[in-house]
């Protein structure tokens, strides 16, 4: 036992040296400093197969040992000095071995061994070259006996340091052939010396004696390594040392060795947390990689690298005595037995004898000699420890599956531990032998509890009990149940001790005892028991005796928790709520038991049915429950029974107990049993909500009160008995069924709402709490008299069917007569039908439901339920206007506004006014505004629906309270009531409602309701309003919902005289204007669609032709609409006006016409009476439309009209004048009253009318008298323009010019025509090519027939003649002549115009094909003035030249002539050419010279003109993309717009929109863009992405505000099939972050050169992360909200922007490199320790686009791998280790692969930290790590990912949300707080309240609210949106405290709501200024805390 005490000498006590060999060799020699150190020879290793000679990597030396100075090979060199090899031993070697136990092996007298006797005696240097020679030669034997006499030459200098020359010898011969070693000889000559060893009495000081036997046992390991049977003589050899003094068995070196002996035992080795003693109380993962050799040696690590190497021998290990197991268990029982009689005493027993029992405790024999033994030895302070390992390996190894370890059990149950540390490793061995062999459960706590029962019981069985319980709660229950029922089946009471023994193991559970398990064990069907049960002779105590423990687990249930939590003031509802539900399990359990197996079983009688059935309900006498142990005490029988009971009632309860009643085979009366069941839902309604859903329990309660006569009487054939109900029962059923609708209103509520209308009835009598008979809710026409005689009339028949069954029934039995008086039956009875019309209920049963109602508030639990909506539906049934007294006393009486439905509350507000019951009032507007208000949009749309609807109503006295609540809900201040003006104005909808925040969501419903309002409204202010509004939100609408709109209000227009004469026009021509843009609108979509829209079939339409062939169906109303509000114009700079009065009243074009759609019959579009108003209007257009047509009748009709102005009575009086002259008799005959028609006449002559003389001529009979400038009309052509005037003018208008040509080409044209012809000749010579077009034009329409008779006229000769002059030498009129020239060849005349033409021509020809080549050789030298005076033409030419690429090699000088002759070079509109020549879609090289010329002459307006030519979207594939975006570029850096400006550029210069792009010529020059990267994309050299990046900033530049932005991304998202636009739309992301908010998924397909371009982004998240990073100001007293602040901006960035934010990551994995090496006191003060939680939670927002950098995140990672490396164990580190974990399990979800490739190659360092942090576990359960961490990188080995696990709300969430949601959120705000400090996530269900918090006027909930807020937006930074209402809700409050609350938290917010911060700074500037709030100092810092992102 002294191996490892150093050795005496001469020279003192030496240091302690190892005595292992380093590494893979085994390196004996001499001391530090001896002779031998110097010695050259070079270790030789032994190694196995499949390993090398040295093992380059190890660098760790053997345990304690220091490394030898140097070594050298053996091969390099003969020794220095020779050493011989001795003969024999020397004299001093020690006598025979001390062991009597392998006498066999024993040598008995001093003689030589036959092994030494073969040994031949050879020199130690030569004994390696001897062997190999033997060898070679297959000379076997000689080389044996030299290498015995190598072993012997070992063993004779086994006192000294051994020889290295021999140890390396036999090493390297045993490595070069093993088998030699596996000879017999050398099997015993290696045995003998280790046996000698023992004998010599050698011990551990001797270190040559150490280095032999790990020499001797390798070399036998090595040798038979590849052997299957093993020799017995090796295991007697273990077994010798085993109970010796184990000398190599506990070599770590020895251990593949002894591994493969003890693997013949088949013993399972224990986990290694049983075997530490610190893991005794609280074991930990279950860990069996142990080896099965016990040592006592601590596993420090220089052992810990000794037993990797050894393992990475890979040697293999399995039994080897598989033929002979007798043998081996003889053998080793033979070594115990003798052993156990040598050492009688328990002082004389080892601890390697014990520890040898532990190593062969997998036999059972040994099992059995172990634990009989066990107590004594574990009691020994000398043994315990091997005695505790001792026990382990017994339970361990332990099955019950045999007779013999059944014993094992049973002296394992009996044994007695004397302290508290044993008893609980006994238990915790006990786990375990459990969890390895389940069927150990059983026996164990039989036989724990049959002692527990005796009277020798032992201390600890309770502790065992519940140890088994907490390891398998389940088997343990059932196997407990069992147990139980073993008990109770005896002849022998147990019930009072299983009542003890119960309550003893809750006890040691600590209430932890599962008793909900216990009872479904104990009750489960036994189908087995049932026939030992019914011939029991004690079944019904049975009975009894289970229906009382079933009780007591109730009780039982009533923890201390349970009771602090019903009995303080400050309960934990998660507690009650956990305890309620499992006394409701039990009840439910018990119950079910009842009716499927207990009643059928035990068959008890009918009082014991009915005990047990209340006692399990706990509706029983309370002596019932205490009666036998007196349990619970006194104290507490009250509580306890109470808490039982107050739970809630489960369905399937309540189901069974019905269907016991039900059941015929049941001895309980449905009677009891109505009773018990309206008993439990009162009981339980009053204090827990009763959860129903199935409607089966409706029918199960009618079945039970329903009435069954007796079944042997006979009733007469053909007669079927009514369906009768017990009247008592039937009127209870029907409270339960209210009690049960109440609860559930979804399910039971609406199927009797619809279904049951005495159950409906009894509902409205609680909500309306009215209860006489009929409601008044159900009371309509004459009142409550007909229900009263209806019901009168059922209730007769009734009578008179239950008489008549009743005498049946009598007739079969008794024979009695049955009248009125002496019937039984009638007053019990009546009619079962429940779905028949509601019955009158008896008067005590109002009286009841009175009572009920107040003490269960069923009318509150009605009137909350939503959906289904009983108190909307009687509010709608009987309509707004119905008298509702009940209403205002529901609303009083409701506790909260938010239970009731707004339709309800609305109808309150309308109905009360403020000064009526003022403080509900003002709770019920402040409710209201905050469901308006609110986040919900479905509630707000319904409050403002219901109000809108009663916009509608056909009384002003409904539509006024409307408007005034629509105005005091909308209204954004907190004014009560709203003045008389504001209402008047309609402030609601022409103010509030824009501020409305769901306003889309209501606009769809707004409009019709407002369509409506304009037809029924009087107010015209509303009504103008309401016009207002559908003109500026109902245009968006589909066609339909237009059309339905534009024809209420043309209806309004038309119909509604009194009304559109007060609004129209209105102030400023608003509402008109309003009006006509609605209608315009209309008819534009009208005419692009196809389809036809129709009201109904009696509408008028008609189907609308214009002159263009254009088509339309409109309604006639909508066209006389639509004029009529042209009449109130003229409207200056008005479109859609001047549209609509060219759509109807084009100028020089026909009007279009009307005709009916089926029969095509033209009809009138404009009748008389729209004629008028026409004539009355101010519109020229108008009133010449309509006078055009007008007859005779007509004139003189309108002509008498009054309201008509002057100028209309003046074009009346000259059309009439001329009509009389036409038709004098017609007009006179249409006068009727000639004087009092010239006397009207005369009268407006004096108002200043003009015309008319000739009319009052005509009345007076004379003849009218001609006037020159009266007849200067043709009255003949009314239809075609105004006349030629005849007078010369300079000014003409083009109508002339155009009606002069058709004058003189018309073939019977007069011949006095000089005028026209000088005036079209004059024109010609001196005009415009606008003008000759025109004239040409003119020409080219006429048809062929009529043109080839004009030409034979010599006035079109003369107008031809001018126009064919060289002025005119162009293409157009080359053409027309060549078209002329075919008319006139046809007819083969000799016209004079033929020559004209043809030279014409030819001098076209001449000048177009002009030889331009020799043109360069005629003006080489100069230019002509003749070519400078065509220079256009020549300009055109060269430009055609340059683009048709003729003589190239002359380019550039064809290039400086067109810069000579051509100044501006791009002139749109006289020469095509040159556009073409500078954008045309071809590749031209001197293109770019060109550009700078236009650039450098153009005038801005030429410019102009070419930049509106080229964003023409029609010329995007006409032009080049990239000559045309080149061109915008330059032009955007042209120096001539930059002159004068500052040469400096400012730091923060934003570049100036030059071009100014609307949003049409934004999305044309993307079209540019994305052509020029298609053809690019062609282009191989080119880099396209480049280029588009180039072209990005003409596009930002114009993106200047968000309806641009819209655009563009509208158009890019809507190409996403296109690469290219996804590309675009890419890099305006990357330049324009705040694209994002236009897009739906920013996660875009792949960021492909997103790494190489820039992002406007870069700058500031580098500064913010950098500045993050850079914690060396950590101490600074600012830092800490600094870097606060930082964290703030990072993760909103990142959250926002998580693409552009990944660009930062390898900066954030080179910050993190390094910091985890600290040492933990640096890492932590230092602030790094902090950063990496920082750093984490930014990874968690970048989740999952940081799992696509795999790269990246790999070296991000190793810091944090680091970080659990060196510090994983400290405590500190518990909350950021799930974080890594969860983080790591979401990277498995997203890329299995890379992650377990990484995970493998750190897995070594998680398995370290699966002690300390458990929540690794799941990690590691995903991936297989290999065996050493050098082969983790060698192949993937796949797991399966597991998903992270979602941690679960705290117990009592619940609760606390309940909390917050009520008056006094205070408390659990608190808690919320405390809560959420480590888990932010759950602020997450709650946002919602803590915004309504923020407003609180408790400052403390005030306080922790906006904090909650703010740590919700740090986590969560995408909830800003959420949160924007509630801020500047509480910024707009005028309460000062909530202002200043939410401004000293505004710079903390202003950060994560950074989109918002111009709102809500905005809105705080306006707060400073406008109030007496100083907002400078926290403007200031929200200003500092945005500018963080700026530079730090």
């Amino acid at each position: 036992m002294d191996r490892n005490k150093p050795a005496l000498g001469t020279r003192g006590p030496k240091s302690k040296i190892t005595q292992q060999p380093p590494d893979l060799f085994i390196a004996l020699g001499a001391k530090a400093g001896s002779s031998r150190d110097s010695d050259p020879k070079r270790n030789v290793p032994i190694l196995p197969k499949s390993t090398q000679i040295s093992s380059p990597n190890s660098k760790v030396p053997p345990p304690d040992r220091k490394r030898e100075n140097s070594s050298t090979s053996l091969g390099s060199g003969p020794p220095s000095k020779k050493l011989k090899v001795l003969s024999r031993p020397p004299t001093g070697v020690p006598g025979p071995s001390m062991s009597t136990i392998l006498s066999n092996d024993r040598i008995a007298s001093p003689g030589v061994e036959p092994w030494e006797a073969a040994a031949i005696e050879i020199e130690a240097v030569e004994l390696f070259a001897a062997v190999v020679d033997a060898l070679k030669v297959s000379n076997n034997d000689k080389a044996v006996g030299l290498i015995l006499g190598g072993i012997r030459n070992l063993r004779s200098t086994q006192r000294f340091k051994p020889c290295k020359v021999s140890y390396n010898a036999i090493l390297l011969i045993c490595q070069i052939r093993p088998s030699l070693f596996a000879h017999d000889l050398i099997v015993q000559g290696l045995m003998s010396s280790l046996k000698r060893d023992v004998s010599g009495g050698m011990k551990a000081n001797n270190k040559g004696n150490q280095y032999n036997q790990i020499i001797f046992i390798n070399i036998l390991l090595y040798a038979f390594a590849d052997v299957a049977n093993w020799p017995e003589t090796f295991l007697r050899m273990y077994a010798e040392d085993a109970v010796g003094d184990r000398i190599w068995i506990d070599n770590i070196y020895c251990k593949p060795f002894v591994d493969n002996i003890t693997a013949a035992f088949n013993t399972k080795q224990p986990p290694r947390s049983m075997l530490q003693p610190e893991s005794w109380v609280l074991p930990s993962g279950r860990d069996t990689g142990s080896p099965l050799t016990i040592t006592s040696n601590d596993d420090d690590e220089a052992t810990a690298e000794h037993r990797q190497m050894v393992e990475s021998w890979n040697i293999k290990v399995f039994n080897r005595y598989t033929h002979i197991p007798q043998e081996i268990e003889h053998l080793i029982l033979e070594v115990i037995q003798e052993q156990i009689t040598r050492r009688q005493q328990p002082e004389a027993i080892t601890k390697n004898f014990v520890r040898l029992l532990s190593t062969t405790s997998g036999m059972v024999e040994i099992r059995i000699i172990a634990v009989a033994r066990l107590e004594t030895w574990v009691h020994n302070h000398k043994l315990m420890k091997p005695a505790q390992e001792l026990l382990a390996y017994l339970c361990y190894n332990c099955s019950a599956s045999t007779q013999r370890d059944l014993e094992v059990v049973v002296q394992l149950s009996k044994l007695r531990l004397k302290n508290k540390p044993m008893v609980i490793f006994f238990n915790y061995c006990l786990r375990e032998m459990v969890i390895a062999f389940p069927e150990n459960l059983y026996p164990l706590l039989k036989y724990t509890i049959f002692n527990e029962l005796s009277n020798a019981r032992n201390s600890n069985n309770l502790f065992v009990v519940a140890a088994m319980f907490q390891v398998e709660p389940e088997a343990s229950a059932d196997a407990f149940a069992d147990i139980c029922l073993e008990l109770l089946l005896n002849k022998d009471d147990y019930l009072r001790s299983l009542r003890a023994l119960f309550k003893e193991i809750n006890r040691v559970l600590k209430h932890d005892f599962n008793l909900p398990t216990v009872v479904h064990s104990l009750l489960r069907e036994r189908k087995d028991m049932e026939k030992i049960i019914r011939e029991s002779e004690v079944k019904d105590r049975l009975f009894v005796s289970l229906t009382d423990l079933v009780a007591m687990c109730m009780l039982l249930c009533v923890t201390p928790q349970v009771r602090d939590a019903a009995t303080q003031s400050k309960r934990d509802f998660t507690v009650l709520h956990a305890f309620q539900t499992q006394v409701s399990n039990i009840q439910r359990e018990a119950v079910t038991w009842l009716h499927d197996w207990g009643f059928k079983v035990f068959r008890p009688s009918a009082m014991d049915c009915q005990h047990s059935l209340l006692k399990l309900v706990l509706l029983e006498q309370p002596e019932h429950y205490y009666k036998v142990d007196s349990w619970p005490g006194e104290n507490e029988r009250i509580l306890f029974l109470r808490l039982a009971s107050e739970v809630p009632l489960l369905q399937a309860t309540l189901l069974r107990i019905l269907l016991i009643g039900i059941s015929k085979e049941n001895p309980i009366n449905p009677n009891d049993v109505i009773e018990i069941a309206e008993q439990l839902i009162r009981r339980v309604s009053n204090i827990a909500p009763l959860e129903m859903d199935k409607i089966e329990i409706i029918d199960f309660f009618f079945n039970l009160c329903s009435y069954n006569y007796p079944e042997n009487i006979a009733l007469p054939v053909g007669y079927v008995p009514p369906k009768l109900a017990i009247s008592t029962l039937y009127w209870k059923v029907w409270m339960m069924l209210l009690i049960l609708a109440a609860h559930n209103p979804v399910t039971f509520g609406s199927l009797a709402w619809e279904k049951y209308p005495t159950l409906r009835m009894f509902m409205e009598m609680c909500i309306t709490n009215f209860f006489a008979y009929p409601p008044p809710t159900m009371i309509t026409g004459d009142g409550s008299y007909d229900y009263i005689l209806k019901d009168q009339q059922i209730l007769s028949i009734e009578r008179q069917t239950i008489l008549e069954f009743e005498t049946h029934l009598a007739a079969g039995s008794t024979k009695a007569e049955i009248t009125e008086q002496s019937s039984l039956l009638l007053p019990q009875l009546m009619e079962l039908n429940p779905s028949s019309p509601a019955r009158q209920p008896p008067p005590h049963l109002l009286e009841q439901l009175n009572n009920l109602n107040s003490t269960l508030k069923l009318g509150h639990l009605l009137c909350k339920s939503r959906q289904p909506d009983f108190l909307l539906d009687i509010m709608t049934r009987h309509g707004g206007t119905a008298h509702m007294p009940w209403l205002a006393e529901l609303v009083h009486s409701s506790g909260s506004l938010a239970h009731l439905p707004v339709q309800c509350l609305c109808e309150y507000l309308l109905s009360t006014g403020p000064t009526e019951k003022l403080t509900k009032h003002t709770q019920l507007l402040a409710h209201l505004r905050r469901v308006v208000n609110g986040p919900d949009a479905s509630m707000a749309c319904e409050v403002l629906e219901y109000l809108l609807r009663r916009l509608t109503s056909l009384h002003a006295s409904s539509r006024a309270p409307a408007i005034r609540g629509l105005t005091m809900i909308l209204s954004p201040g907190e004014d009560i009531d709203q003045n008389s003006a504001s209402i008047g104005k309609t402030v609601w909808l022409t103010q509030y409602i824009l501020q409305f925040p769901h306003l889309p969501s209501i606009r769809q419903t707004l409009i019709p309701y407002l369509r409506q309002a304009t037809l029924l409204e009087t107010n015209p202010t509303h009504v103008a309003n309401y016009i207002g509004f559908l003109a500026e939100h109902g245009l968006d609408d589909s066609l339909p919902e237009l059309f339905e709109m534009v024809f209420d209000l043309a209806t309004l227009i038309i119909e509604r005289n009194s009304i559109t004469h007060y609004i129209l026009p209105g102030e400023n021509n608003d509402t008109v204007k309003a009006l006509i843009s609605v209608f315009w609108v209309y008819l534009q979509k009208a005419r692009e669609s196809s389809d036809s829209f129709y009201l109904s079939e009696n509408q008028d339409h008609v189907l609308v032709t214009w002159a263009n062939g254009e088509q339309c169906t409109l309604p006639t109303l909508t066209i006389h609409a639509s004029i009529i509000l042209l009449t109130y114009g003229p409207i200056e700079k008005f479109e859609a006006f001047d549209g609509m009065l060219d759509l109807w009243f084009p100028v020089n074009e026909e009007h279009p016409k009307a005709s009916l759609i089926d029969l095509s019959e033209e009809v009138i579009m404009a009748p008389d009476w729209l004629k008028l108003r026409m004539i009355r209007s101010n519109v020229p257009r108008l009133l010449d439309a309509a006078v055009e047509k007008l007859e005779a009748p007509q004139l003189v009709l309108f002509i008498q009209s009054f309201g008509i102005p002057v100028v209309s009575i003046s074009k009346l009086l000259k059309v009439l004048d001329r009509v009389t002259v036409t038709n004098p008799n017609l007009v006179i005959d249409s006068v009727l009253d000639k004087n009092y028609m010239i006397q009207l006449v005369d009268v407006q002559n004096r108002r200043g009318a003009l015309g008319g003389k000739i009319f009052v001529k005509a009345l007076e009979m004379q003849t009218p008298q001609l006037y020159e400038e009266d007849m200067h009309v043709d009255f003949e052509s009314r239809k075609m323009a105004p006349s030629t005037v005849t007078k010369k003018s300079e000014k003409h208008s083009p109508n002339e010019l155009v009606t002069a040509v058709k004058k003189i080409f018309y073939p019977k044209y007069a011949s006095d025509s000089s005028e026209q012809i000088n005036f079209v000749c004059k024109i010609l010579t001196t005009g415009k090519d606008k003008e000759v077009s025109e004239v040409i034009d003119v020409i080219q329409k006429m048809a062929a027939k009529d043109l080839e008779e004009a030409l034979n006229n010599w006035a079109v000769q003369t107008v031809l003649k001018c126009l064919m002059t060289k002025k005119y030498l162009n293409e157009r009129t080359c053409k027309l002549g060549e078209y002329l020239l075919t008319i006139l060849k046809q007819n083969q005349n000799s016209n004079p115009l033929i020559n004209v033409i043809k030279q014409f021509l030819s001098e076209y020809q001449e000048s177009s094909k002009m030889d331009v080549s020799t043109s360069i050789d005629d003006i080489s030298g100069k230019l002509s003035d003749t070519l400078l005076d065509n220079s256009r033409a020549l300009a055109k030419q060269i430009s055609n030249m340059l683009i048709n690429k003729e003589n190239v090699e002359k380019t550039g000088l064809l290039v400086d002539w067109l810069a000579t002759v051509e100044l501006e070079m791009a002139n749109v509109d006289s020469n095509k050419v040159q556009m073409e020549l500078l954008f045309a879609n071809q590749q031209l090289s001197f293109r770019p010279l060109l550009t700078s010329i236009v650039l450098q002459r153009a005038s801005w307006k030429t410019l102009n003109n070419v930049i509106d030519y080229l964003l023409i979207p029609d010329n995007v594939s006409k032009n080049c993309p990239s000559s045309v975006l080149d061109f915008l570029t330059a032009l955007t850096q042209c120096p001539r717009l930059w002159q004068g400006r500052d040469k400096s550029v400012p730091k923060h210069f934003k570049s100036e929109d030059v071009l100014h792009l609307n949003n049409k010529r934004i999305l044309t020059v993307i079209d540019y863009i994305l052509e020029e990267y298609h053809l690019e994309m062609d282009d191989i050299d080119k880099m396209a992405e480049k280029t588009m990046e180039r072209r990005l900033s003409l596009i930002i530049i114009a993106m200047n505000n968000s309806d641009t932005t819209e655009q563009v991304v509208k158009k890019l998202v809507g190409l996403e099939h296109q690469q290219s636009a996804m590309d675009l739309l890419l890099m305006l992301y990357m330049n324009l972050p705040r694209v994002v908010s236009y897009l739906s998924n920013r996660q875009f397909a792949s960021f492909r050169f997103a790494k190489t371009s820039r992002s406007a982004l870069d700058l500031i998240s580098h500064t913010i992360l950098s500045a993050l990073t850079a914690n060396t100001r950590v101490r600074d007293k600012e830092w800490t909200a600094k870097s606060h602040d930082l964290e703030l901006c990072a993760r909103k960035l990142a959250a926002t922007h998580p693409d552009l934010v990944l660009r930062q990551l390898p900066m954030l994995a080179a910050c993190l490199r390094g910091r985890a090496l600290y040492d933990w006191n640096v890492l932590r003060s230092r602030g790094h320790f902090l950063l990496f939680g920082q750093i984490i939670g930014l990874m968690e927002l970048l989740q999952p686009s940081i799992y696509q950098e795999t790269e990246t995140l790999c070296a991000l990672l190793d810091s944090f791998i680091d970080l659990l490396k060196y510090h994983g164990h400290n405590k500190e580190l518990n909350n950021i280790v799930p974080r890594i974990v969860t983080f790591l399990q979401n990277w498995m979800m997203q890329d299995m692969q890379s992650s377990l490739k990484y995970l493998q190659k750190y897995g070594y360092v998680l398995c370290d930290l699966e002690m300390s942090h458990p929540c690794v576990r799941p990690l590691l359960s995903s991936i297989s790590l290999p065996l050493t961490p050098e082969a983790g990188g060698s192949e993937i080995l796949v797991g399966a990912p597991t998903p992270p696990i979602i941690q679960p709300p705290p117990p009592n969430w619940q609760s606390l949300i309940a909390g917050i949601q009520s008056t006094d959120p205070l408390t659990a705000l608190q808690e919320v707080e405390h809560l959420t400090v480590k888990r932010p996530h759950l602020l997450e269900t709650i946002a919602q309240n803590l915004y309504h918090c923020i407003g609180s006027r408790n400052g403390q909930v005030r306080v922790v609210s906006i904090k909650l807020m703010s740590r919700y937006l740090k986590y969560n930074p995408k909830a800003s949106s959420d949160a924007l209402p509630s801020v500047l809700a509480c910024l707009d409050s005028r309460d000062a405290d909530v202002v200043d609350s939410i401004l000293e938290r505004l710079p903390e917010l202003i950060i994560v709501m950074q989109e918002y911060a111009k709102a809500i700074l905005t809105r705080v500037y306006q707060l400073g200024i406008q109030s007496n709030l100083n907002a400078c100092t926290n403007v200031g810092k929200c200003i500092a805390s945005l500018c963080l992102q700026q530079g730090c």
